[in-house]
């Protein structure tokens, strides 16, 4: 091998400026490093504005429960920023923080008092110490003054869901599990604002707990906020909280209660109930396909009083058997549900389709889990787990507004499709004497669609003077200019 070959093969050409080149299919191209300040996450900019003119993150670090010793502890607002980020980008664990550590630009977008996206154990340094009470408090005023945002009057859904774990981690335990049976797991429950897809509250689980597990506890915080009786008119739940403790908390005598809505099972004494209905009470034709109603009083094993019913029966094919040359006698379907609303409040076909209206909140589940980790970021504290949990919800809620705002329809989106449009944006920051600009990298229509979307969020932000509320709060911006109706400027008069 002579000397030019040997250097040719050493060092490749370009390599000692720093740099490479390629023969692509658009021609010769050089590749070398640059110093620039670039990020993926275009869209950080308006919601960094949109949290810091809100005021969560700041309020979140002045009343961190913590003690903090250490003069080089990471600051508070910055742990927070991180994980709350991390969830919004799509992460499911906290090593998923590794993706964005090294992003100076987001640093800079973010306000990282160190140049510096938080590693993957800040937030579980920052929590393992802290008392759980403590921890729940801490989240709890956040968490609840997202309660100004919602309708005047509206209806929750009750739910839980199962969140399987591996390994040893506090609260893990053993109990319903559909997908991997026999497997331990933290099973939270969840309170969903129907019409709106917010989480409005979350009990925090162990795996062996039912469905009807806590909920009282859990009820009773969410009426203990002074404007939740006043708007909260209905409760709905599948069978599971169909119990007899739960609707005794409604019906207490002499106490202004919410009604419910619960799906009963098909017990022996339930069938023998809607046995003894008779004919002429059923409303509708028998015909296949089609639904029948009836109503009934009745008063099962274990309750405290008699209670009304709504039926639904449907007659559909039966499936060919071997003895049938084609379909069989048709089938009866029933579905039954008890309620404490009564026959001048709802006729059967309303409660029937009311409870169907709940199904929507299974799509909340279903981001939650899917698109926004919620059944990751586990840590063998269970405070840690509980709180990141918690924070996550928040952080799914202000995205659920901040895109409300935004988009023109002013219609919920699912993370899916808003992360691509409103955050993923290849961008530059550049600094020029003391002014930091972002240059975002989009097309001359999605620029345009961007500048209206941007337009409202700083028209929704402004709306309050300054100068008559120098620091105003997450609630009292929610509280004067309810997100679910953005176009709705004026401030509401105070109570």
């Amino acid at each position: 091998m002579n000397e030019t070959m040997a250097e040719v093969g050493l060092h490749p050409a370009g390599e000692a400026q720093g740099g490479f080149r390629f023969e692509c299919a658009g021609g010769a191209l050089g590749v070398m490093v640059a110093n620039d300040r670039l990020t993926p996450y275009g869209g950080a900019a308006a919601w960094s504005h949109y949290l810091e003119k809100l005021g969560v993150v700041a309020d979140l670090a002045r009343r961190f429960p913590g003690v903090r010793t250490s003069p080089n502890a990471t600051p508070v607002g910055d742990v927070v920023q991180a994980f709350m980020f991390n969830c919004l980008m799509g992460g499911r664990r906290f090593a998923h923080a590794r993706r964005v550590q090294d992003d100076q630009a987001l640093a800079a977008i973010l306000g990282m008092t160190r140049g510096r996206m938080c590693g993957e154990d800040a937030f579980v340094r920052l929590l393992a110490s802290v008392p759980r009470p403590q921890a729940r408090a801490w989240l709890a005023w956040s968490e609840r003054d997202l309660y100004a945002a919602l309708p005047s009057t509206f209806i929750a859904d009750w739910d839980a869901t199962v969140n399987t774990r591996y390994g040893r981690q506090e609260d893990v335990a053993v109990g319903y599990n559909p997908h991997k049976p026999g497997r331990g797991s933290h099973h939270p429950l969840l309170c969903v604002v129907a019409g709106t897809r917010l989480a409005l509250h979350m009990e925090w689980r162990r795996g062996d707990t039912v469905s009807a597990s806590h909920w009282i506890e859990a009820m009773e915080r969410v009426w203990s906020h002074p404007d939740v009786p006043a708007r909260l008119q209905l409760n709905r739940g599948d069978s599971g909280f169909a119990q007899e403790k739960i609707m005794a908390w409604h019906e207490r005598p002499g106490v202004a209660r919410p009604g419910y809505l619960f799906k009963l099972r098909l017990t022996a004494n339930v069938r023998r109930a809607l046995a003894r209905i008779p004919w002429p009470a059923w409303e509708g034709q028998p015909r296949p396909g089609l639904e029948q109603y009836a109503e009934t009083r009745v008063q099962l094993e274990g309750w405290s009083r008699e209670r009304r019913i709504i039926v639904t029966r449907t007659l559909t094919p039966a499936n060919p058997s071997p003895q049938d040359v084609f379909w069989g006698a048709d089938q009866e379907e029933f579905c039954a549900y008890v309620t404490s609303c009564g026959a001048a409040e709802a006729t059967p076909a309303q409660i029937v389709l009311a409870y169907r209206q709940r199904g929507d909140a299974e799509n909340v589940f279903d981001e939650l889990k899917n698109q926004w980790g919620f059944s990751g970021f586990c840590s063998g504290h269970g405070v840690v787990s509980e709180t990141a949990a918690r924070l996550l919800l928040l952080t799914y809620n202000l995205w659920s507004l901040f895109v409300r705002v935004l988009k023109a329809e002013g219609c919920h989106r699912e993370a899916i499709t808003s992360r691509d449009d409103l955050l993923v944006m290849p961008a530059k920051l550049v600094a020029s004497g003391r002014q930091k600009t972002l240059k975002l990298s989009v097309g001359a229509t999605w620029w345009t669609a961007l500048c209206a979307a941007y337009q409202r969020l700083q028209r929704w932000l402004a709306s309050i003077a300054p100068q008559l509320e120098p620091q105003p709060t997450f609630a009292r911006y929610l509280c004067w200019h309810n997100p679910l109706n953005p176009d709705d400027w004026m401030p509401k008069p105070a109570s």
